[in-house]
């Protein structure tokens, strides 16, 4: 893609933070529809965006694939990267409601408001367990697993996602380049094709803040959502989720003493 490493290349003034969005929660958490969350009006509505295309896959290979929409006000660009081994392709992603240098005072504190759906969540976000350390997330999901953009092979959604190109040229791009896939796939009854982009692993994608932090460790994950985390568990090891939880702790605690 002919598009500068700093910019989106669709004619907008737009900061990136490290090429990536910095509202991990609202990018990454499907916005229930009768929010208002970062002033949406029906005029952005109107004119659409990138995340009618987008998907994301939660996948692993002891585990059933899960389907998460990503929030409406997610702007999704496409940046081409050489790597030593050939072509690839990166992903810029922004809040659609971000002005030049600023936000709207609706979402200044977002999600840390109050009145915001998210200020008492009872639950990280899935970009937020996405970074988290190992040994959480092989107890709680006794796997690794793997988050990826899956983007629609749509004709109009292609040319949004890399203005400047048509959708052809978008395509053959994408069928090159090394570390996209292609699926096919159902998803609201709706057959299409989707090419798969890992999501990238950077700490600038998420919201951090008191009320939601990153996920540093097991024992402090446990603290902030209790109820959520005992769900899980109590789904994959019965009885003995307690047992499983209390070892898991325990064994983090001593690799952490050994660290210092």
């Amino acid at each position: 893609m002919r598009t500068d490493p700093g910019s989106s290349g669709c004619g907008k003034n737009i900061g990136f933070v490290n090429d990536v969005c910095a509202d991990g929660i609202c990018c990454f958490t499907s916005i229930p529809r009768n929010q208002n969350h970062l002033g949406v009006t029906k005029v952005f509505l109107k004119r659409r965006n990138a995340s009618y295309g987008i998907k994301l896959l939660y996948t692993a290979l002891q585990s059933k694939d899960i389907v998460f929409n990503p929030c409406k006000c997610l702007e999704f660009y496409l940046r081409g990267l050489i790597t030593p081994t050939g072509h690839s392709i990166g992903a810029l992603l922004r809040c659609g409601i971000f002005g030049k240098k600023y936000r709207p005072y609706t979402c200044n504190e977002f999600p840390d408001k109050p009145d915001s759906f998210m200020h008492d969540i009872p639950a990280p976000c899935i970009y937020n367990e996405y970074l988290a350390p190992e040994d959480y997330i092989t107890l709680k999901h006794k796997h690794i697993f793997r988050l990826y953009f899956a983007i629609r092979d749509d004709q109009k959604f292609l040319k949004k996602i890399a203005p400047g190109f048509t959708a052809e040229e978008i395509r053959k791009k994408l069928n090159l380049c090394e570390n996209v896939g292609k699926i096919s796939a159902i998803w609201d009854e709706k057959p299409a094709e989707y090419f798969l982009l890992e999501a990238p692993k950077s700490a600038c994608v998420l919201y951090t803040s008191k009320v939601h932090p990153k996920i540093e460790s097991i024992k402090q994950a446990y603290h902030l959502w209790q109820g959520h985390i005992e769900s899980w568990l109590e789904r994959h090891y019965g009885i003995k989720w307690q047992e499983n939880l209390n070892h898991a702790m325990k064994q983090e605690s001593e690799k952490l003493k050994g660290m210092k």
